[in-house]
């Protein structure tokens, strides 16, 4: 009986899937089209969840808002060139956000000037210990591999699950796992056995 309730929900599960992937290629056509109601949808609902990933990088909200406003800017001009293979429209985001971003490092590398901005110094109204372990977790962070980070960024600071993750960073699901699993390790090193996320 179990079985059998199992095997429907993942043929469900697989129905859903597939109809995602329909309406998302569908989208595709229409943003190729100029339909300025699929960019106005995606804009509401990935510029969270970008201007999120950018900050945690730059950890600067002008520079954050800025970068996650231009993936758009970006997409729009390389709309025609985009190919829809079933990936979620956001792994296509991300990759521009994460070229931006790091573009954005790269640069102030060379120009060699050093920032040191309180991480969400306008968002944070905890007490100093809190803003000590944002700092410390935000700069342990950035300590990990660039897969690695990601990861740990999509997991615990976008809420994304493993099967999303892996569609983003183009990982399969075990992979994202191991990557997760390594990168909490070293996060333990750096801060401690009692960190957790």
């Amino acid at each position: 009986m179990r079985a059998r309730a199992l095997g429907a929900q993942a043929g469900e599960d697989a129905l859903a899937a597939e109809r995602s992937r329909a309406d998302e290629a569908s989208q595709v056509q229409g943003a190729k089209d100029g339909d300025s109601s699929v960019w106005d949808g995606w804009f509401q609902r990935f510029y969270p969840n970008l201007f999120r990933y950018a900050y945690i990088r730059l950890r600067r909200r002008a520079e954050a808002e800025e970068i996650a406003s231009q993936v758009f800017v970006e997409a729009y001009r390389g709309i025609a060139r985009y190919t829809y293979t079933g990936k979620p429209v956001l792994a296509w985001l991300y990759r521009i956000a994460h070229n931006l971003v790091y573009d954005r490092l790269k640069f102030e590398e060379r120009r060699s000037v050093l920032q040191v901005d309180s991480p969400a110094a306008t968002d944070i109204t905890d007490g100093p210990e809190s803003i000590i372990a944002n700092i410390d977790l935000l700069n342990a962070i950035d300590t990990l591999t660039d897969e690695q980070r990601d990861v740990v960024i999509l997991r615990y600071f976008l809420g994304m699950s493993a099967q999303e993750v892996s569609g983003v960073i183009g990982k399969t699901p075990a992979a994202v796992f191991s990557l997760q699993a390594r990168a909490l390790v070293a996060l333990r090193g750096r801060l401690g056995e009692e960190f957790r996320l």
